[in-house]
C-alpha cells in the first residue's frame, strides 16, 4: 500500500509506489531524490517504536479494567491493529536502507503486504463504526443492541472484511527481480490495472467511510447541541465530553489519511512528476504511517479514563480496597463496597 512498490509492466521504477502510467523519465534530480529518501527510515524506526509502546500501554490500560464499556473493545480493537502493522514496519525499513532490495522470501512479502493494505481497511472500519456506535449512544441511548457481545462480534466482523478486500493484493504482491535485485512488490499488469487498483482502494477504504463518518457525527453534534438548549449547564458538559474523544479520533484519521488518498488520485493523471510531487508523495506515505503511532498517543495524553487507567492504576488498587464502608442496621453491620472506581465510557 505504502512503503511496499506498486508496479506494473513499465521500467520506471522508484523508490516509492508511484504508479506506472507515469511512463516518461521525470524532471527531478535523481540524486536529490535519493538523498530526501535516506530521511525516512529513521522517521519510519521512531515511529515504529513509539507508536509499539504507546498501543502497547492502550491494550494493557483496556485490558487491565475489569468491567468494560462498548467504547473500549472499539478502542482495544484499534490498538491492535496498529500494533501489528507496526510490528512488520521493520520488513519496509529494511526495504528502505537496502535501496529496495527484498531479502526476506516470498511469503513474508505477501504477509507484509497484506498487513499493510488490511491496516488501512481495518483503521477506518473501526473508526466508521466507532462513529456508528457514538451515534446510537447518544441519540438511542435505551437501544438493546449497543452490548458487548454485539460489539465483539461488528469487531470480528470489521476483521473478517478487511482480510476479504486485501484479497486482491494477496494476489498481485510478489517478489520480482528488477535491474538484478529481487523487489517486494504490488504487481500489476498496466496502466489500467493501476486505475481499477486505486480507485478501489481510495473509495473502499476512504471515501465511501468518509461519507459514512460525516454523515453520523453530523447527525450526533446536531443531537448534543439541540439537547444543550433544553438541558441544564452540568448535563451539556457531558454531552460534549461524550463526543471529544471519537471526534479527536476522526479528526486524526482525516489530517493522515486525506493526503495519501488525494495524492493517488493525483498520480493517474500526471505523466511528468516533478520533484515536489515526489517530495509530496513520500510525505503523504510517512503522514499515513504516523497515524498508528500518533492515535494511540493521543488517547493517552487526551482520553482522561484511559490516563487514569495507567497512572492510578495502584493508587485505585488501594483505595478500592480501604474505600469499604460500614453501615449499621438493627442486626448488626453490612459491608458496602465503594463502586466510584468503575472505569469509565469515553
Amino acid at each position: 500500500m505504502n512503503a511496499s512498490d506498486i508496479f506494473c509492466d513499465s521500467d520506471f521504477a522508484n523508490s516509492t509506489n508511484i504508479s506506472c502510467v507515469n511512463r516518461t523519465v521525470p524532471s527531478y534530480s535523481i540524486i536529490d531524490i535519493a538523498s530526501f529518501m535516506h530521511i525516512f527510515p529513521t522517521i519510519y524506526g521512531v515511529l515504529c517504536s513509539v507508536g509499539v509502546l504507546a498501543n502497547s500501554l492502550v491494550i494493557y490500560a483496556v485490558a487491565s479494567c475489569k468491567k468494560k464499556m462498548v467504547s473500549d473493545i472499539y478502542v482495544l480493537n484499534l490498538a491492535i491493529a496498529d500494533l501489528l502493522f507496526l510490528l512488520v514496519m521493520p520488513f519496509n525499513i529494511h526495504q528502505l536502507v537496502r535501496d529496495r532490495q527484498w531479502v526476506f522470501g516470498h511469503f513474508m512479502c505477501k504477509a507484509v503486504v497484506v498487513v499493510d493494505v488490511s491496516n488501512q481497511f481495518t483503521t477506518v472500519g473501526i473508526v466508521t463504526v466507532l462513529c456508528i456506535d457514538r451515534y446510537i449512544a447518544i441519540v438511542h441511548p435505551t437501544s438493546e443492541k449497543r452490548t458487548i457481545q454485539w460489539t465483539i462480534i461488528i469487531n470480528i466482523m470489521v476483521w473478517v472484511g478487511s482480510f476479504l478486500l486485501s484479497i486482491p493484493v494477496m494476489i498481485y504482491a510478489k517478489v520480482t527481480s528488477k535491474k538484478s535485485m529481487d523487489i517486494c512488490m504490488i504487481d500489476l499488469g498496466g496502466p489500467q490495472d493501476m486505475y481499477w487498483y486505486t480507485l478501489y482502494q481510495s473509495m473502499l477504504g476512504f471515501m465511501i467511510p468518509l461519507i459514512i463518518i460525516c454523515t453520523f457525527y453530523t447527525l450526533t453534534l446536531y443531537h448534543v447541541f439541540r439537547s444543550i438548549r433544553r438541558v441544564k449547564r452540568k448535563q451539556s458538559v457531558w454531552a460534549k465530553r461524550a463526543t471529544k474523544t471519537v471526534l479527536m479520533v476522526i479528526a486524526l484519521f482525516l489530517v493522515c489519511w486525506s493526503p495519501y488518498h488525494v495524492i493517488q488520485m493525483i498520480n493517474l493523471s500526471i505523466q511528468h512528476p516533478t520533484s515536489a510531487f515526489v517530495y509530496a508523495y513520500n510525505i503523504s506515505i510517512c503522514l499515513s504511517y504516523s497515524h498508528s503511532c500518533i492515535n494511540p498517543l493521543m488517547l493517552l495524553l487526551f482520553a482522561q479514563n484511559y490516563r487514569d487507567r495507567l497512572c492510578h492504576r495502584k493508587e485505585l488498587r488501594s483505595q478500592i480496597s480501604s474505600s469499604k464502608t460500614t453501615v449499621k442496621t438493627d442486626g448488626g453491620s453490612s459491608v458496602s463496597p465503594d463502586t466510584s472506581h468503575r472505569c469509565t465510557v469515553i
